[in-house]
C-alpha cells in the first residue's frame, strides 16, 4: 500500500516538472479574464480588487466548475449566509432550519454535507469530527466568488467528496486610496447583520485589510428571556478576519490570512408537536429543550506563497502553509428554562489542525495539467491527499479530461480515478460525459466499533458514479442544460439513535452496504430585453430506507426554485436594479433533523409533511457606492417546513444596505 503511494507521488511530481519544462510561452489563461469580467465594476483608481495570479485561490483552472458565483451575483442575491449564495444551483438542496446561525442541512444531487468539500482559498475546511461545516461562519462580505463543481470529478478535490466541492475564494486588495465598506441588514425577530471592512495599500506592493463581522437573532432581555421566534432559538455571533499582501512582483505574490469567530446559539431542538397547539406561533409553540445551547470558538490561520514565473504563459504554483484550532462546547443546563429537563450535559469537541498544500497548474499546446499534494494532522491523524488532472485537446472540437486521487489514512488508503468527456458545437451546444471509480480500498484491521460519534472514522466511503448532459446557449436570449447523474456509495457511515434492529441508543454509528442515488438536474436561463426568467430543478430517485416500522424519504424527490426578475439601469444610468419575485417548491418527505448535542443529522419518523414552498419578492439596487435591499418573504404567508419540526417563517420583511467610503 505504502508503496502504491509513493508510486502515485512520484508520478505527480514527474508530470508537474515535464509540464514546467514544456510551457507554451504563446498561450494565456482564459478563464481567469472569464470570471474577473464578472467583477463588480468599480471607480478606477479607487478600489481594485484584483488577483494578480490568475490561480490565487482557485482549484478550478481548468473553467469545468458547475458554476463560478461572482461576487455581483453575491450581492444581489440579498445574502444571510453563503447557504443562500447556494442555495438556488442546479443539483443543490439547502434544508433551512430558519434560525441565523444553525447549521442548516446541505446536499448535492441526494448527497449529504459529510461528502461535500467546503475549501476557502483552496484550503480545506470541513470538521474532522461531524465531516461538515456551518456556512455561517462564513461572512458573506469575505467572499469574491464561489467555484462550484458538482460533477464526477467533484471527487478529485479531497478524496471523499463524493457530492461535490465548494472553494470559497476571498477578496483580494490593491488600493492606494483607503476604502471602508459598511453593510447593515435587520429583519424580523431581532435579526441583524453588520459588517465592517478597512483597506488600504500601506507600503508599495504591500495591502493590508481588516473587518469585523456581527450577526444576532433574538433577545436575552426582560421578559424575552433567551428567545427569537420561539424560546431558545436566538444567536449571537462575532467574526474577525484579516489579510495581509504582498505582491513582491507580478510573478510572485504572499499573502497571510487569520480568521476567528465566536458564536452562542441557543439550540432549542425543534418545536414539540404534542404540546403546541400551532407550531408556526413562535409565543405559543412549545420547543423540545429551552436549556441547551452551544458555543464555537475557531481560529484559521493560513500562509501562502504563489509563484507565476512567465508573464506570458500559464504554469504557476501555490504552496500554503495552514493550521486551525476549533471547540465546540455544548451545554444542556438546568439553571436556564421555566420548564427543566432534568438533564445535565456537557460536552466539549475540540478539532486542532495542521496542514502543507501544493499545488501546481499548467498550459500547454493544447494540454492543461492539475496536480496538488496536500499533508496535514488533525487530532493525532496524518493525513496525505494527492492527485492530479490533465486535460487534452481543449480548445477543439472533443476534449477529454481525466484524474486521478488518493488518500493515505491511518490503517487506510483509498484511491479513485474517472474521466470526463465534452463535444463542443462551438458555444452553442456541448455534450459531455464522465465516470469516477474506486480503484483501491485497502482497510487494515476493522471497522471501528460505532459508539462513539466523536472518533467515528468516516473514511470508509468510497464512491463510483457515471454522468452525462447537455448545455444549449444561444446567445443573449437563453442558456439551460440538464446533467443525469448516478452514484454508487459503498459503505456509508449513518448516524443514528435507533440500531437497524430498531432499538433505542443514544447514539450510533452503522455502516450499510452500498447506496445508490439517481439524480436529474435541469437549469435554464431566458432574457428579453431587461427582463430574466430563470430556474432550475432537481429530481431524485432515492435509496430505500426504513426506520422503526416507517418508510423514510429523507430528502425531497422534487425540488424546483425559480424568479422572474427586470435587470437593468434606471433614472439615466443612477440606479442600477434588479427586482423580482421568486419562489420555490420541494416535494413530500419525512426529513432529517439535527441532534444537537453531537451536531449531527438523524433520519426523522416524527411526521410527513409537504408538498411545500414559498414566494418572495425581492428589490436589490445600487445607487453611486450603496447598495440597498429589500426582501418580502413568503408573501402568500405559506405554513411549511424543511426540517422536523423547524417552521419556516411567516410574511415578513428584511431589508438593509451596504455602503463603500473612500479615503
Amino acid at each position: 500500500m505504502h508503496r502504491t503511494f509513493h508510486i502515485c507521488c512520484a508520478l505527480i511530481i514527474g508530470l508537474s516538472s515535464l509540464a514546467a519544462q514544456s510551457a507554451d510561452t504563446s498561450k494565456v489563461l482564459k478563464d481567469s479574464s472569464e470570471v474577473r469580467k464578472d467583477t463588480t465594476a468599480v471607480r478606477k483608481d479607487t478600489l481594485i480588487i484584483i488577483t494578480p495570479i490568475p490561480e490565487v485561490g482557485s482549484i478550478d483552472p481548468f473553467g469545468g466548475a458547475a458554476a463560478v458565483i461572482p461576487q455581483r451575483e453575491i450581492i444581489f442575491d440579498d445574502y444571510r449566509s453563503l447557504y443562500d449564495v447556494i442555495a438556488r444551483e442546479p443539483g443543490v438542496f439547502v434544508r433551512d432550519l430558519a434560525s441565523a446561525g444553525q447549521q442548516n442541512q446541505l446536499y448535492i444531487n441526494g448527497i449529504d454535507g459529510t461528502n461535500i468539500a467546503i475549501l476557502v482559498d483552496g484550503i480545506p475546511y470541513n470538521d474532522h469530527n461531524t465531516g461538515t461545516y456551518n456556512l455561517w461562519l462564513l461572512a458573506p462580505d469575505a467572499v469574491d466568488r464561489v467555484e462550484l463543481i458538482t460533477g464526477t470529478d467533484a471527487l478529485f478535490y479531497d478524496g471523499r467528496s463524493g457530492g461535490g466541492t465548494i472553494n470559497i475564494i476571498t477578496k483580494n486588495f490593491d488600493n492606494n486610496r483607503a476604502i471602508t465598506r459598511l453593510r447593515y441588514s435587520q429583519g424580523v425577530s431581532g435579526y441583524t447583520q453588520t459588517d465592517a471592512m478597512f483597506a488600504q495599500n500601506i507600503m508599495n506592493g504591500v495591502n493590508l485589510s481588516f473587518a469585523l463581522s456581527h450577526y444576532g437573532f433574538g433577545s436575552s432581555k426582560g421578559t424575552q428571556n433567551y428567545r427569537a421566534r420561539f424560546i431558545n432559538s436566538n444567536t449571537d455571533s462575532w467574526t474577525l478576519r484579516t489579510k495581509l499582501r504582498y505582491n513582491i512582483s507580478n510573478s510572485l505574490n504572499l499573502a497571510f490570512s487569520y480568521s476567528y469567530d465566536r458564536t452562542w446559539t441557543g439550540l432549542h431542538g425543534g418545536v414539540d408537536l404534542l404540546s403546541s397547539p400551532d407550531v408556526y406561533d413562535g409565543l405559543t409553540a412549545s420547543v423540545l429543550n429551552s436549556e441547551s445551547f452551544e458555543k464555537q470558538f475557531n481560529s484559521h490561520y493560513h500562509l501562502s506563497a504563489s509563484y507565476f514565473p512567465f508573464t506570458d504563459s500559464v504554469v504557476s504554483a501555490t504552496l500554503s502553509v495552514y493550521s486551525f484550532d476549533r471547540l465546540r462546547e455544548y451545554r444542556d443546563e438546568e439553571n436556564r428554562g421555566l420548564v427543566t429537563n432534568t438533564l445535565t450535559v456537557m460536552r466539549d469537541i475540540a478539532s486542532i489542525g495542521r496542514g502543507t498544500k501544493l499545488q501546481f497548474f499548467s498550459q500547454f499546446s493544447g494540454v492543461r495539467f492539475l496536480s496538488y499534494a496536500d499533508l496535514k494532522r488533525v487530532q493525532s491523524q496524518d493525513i496525505i491527499t494527492a492527485g492530479a488532472k490533465s486535460e487534452l485537446f481543449g480548445d477543439s472540437f472533443f476534449s477529454v479530461t481525466g484524474f486521478g486521487t488518493a488518500v493515505q489514512r491511518p490503517n487506510h488508503f483509498t484511491a479513485h480515478a474517472g474521466a470526463r468527456g465534452t463535444i463542443s458545437f462551438g458555444h452553442a451546444l456541448q455534450l459531455f460525459g464522465g465516470f469516477t471509480q474506486n480503484l483501491i480500498d485497502d482497510r487494515q484491521g476493522t471497522a471501528p466499533s460505532a459508539t462513539s460519534m466523536v472518533y467515528a472514522d468516516r473514511s470508509t466511503e468510497t464512491f463510483s458514479g457515471i454522468e452525462a448532459g447537455m448545455q444549449v446557449n444561444t446567445g443573449s436570449f437563453f442558456t439551460g442544460g440538464f446533467t443525469l447523474r448516478f452514484t454508487g456509495e459503498n459503505l456509508p457511515v449513518l448516524f443514528d439513535t435507533l440500531s437497524p434492529s430498531g432499538t433505542f441508543n443514544s447514539s450510533e454509528y452503522y455502516f450499510p452496504g452500498e447506496h445508490g442515488y439517481q439524480s436529474l438536474s435541469v437549469f435554464g436561463h431566458i432574457v428579453v430585453d431587461e427582463f430574466h426568467l430563470e430556474g432550475t430543478g432537481t429530481l431524485l430517485q432515492l435509496p430505500s430506507w426504513t426506520r422503526n416500522g416507517t418508510t423514510l424519504t429523507v430528502i425531497p424527490e422534487l425540488t424546483v426554485s425559480g424568479s422572474l426578475y427586470y435587470e437593468g439601469f434606471l433614472a439615466k444610468g443612477a440606479l442600477d436594479l434588479r427586482a423580482g419575485i421568486r419562489g420555490t417548491y420541494v416535494s413530500r418527505q419525512t426529513g432529517m433533523r439535527p441532534l444537537d448535542e453531537f451536531g449531527v443529522w438523524i433520519p426523522s419518523t416524527e411526521l410527513r409533511f409537504g408538498p411545500s414552498g414559498a414566494v418572495d419578492l425581492f428589490a436589490v439596487g445600487k445607487i453611486g457606492d450603496a447598495y440597498v435591499h429589500l426582501i418580502w418573504e413568503n408573501i402568500t404567508n405559506a405554513d411549511y417546513l424543511l426540517a422536523p419540526v423547524y417552521p419556516m417563517y411567516q410574511r415578513n420583511v428584511r431589508f438593509g444596505v451596504s455602503w463603500e467610503f473612500l479615503d
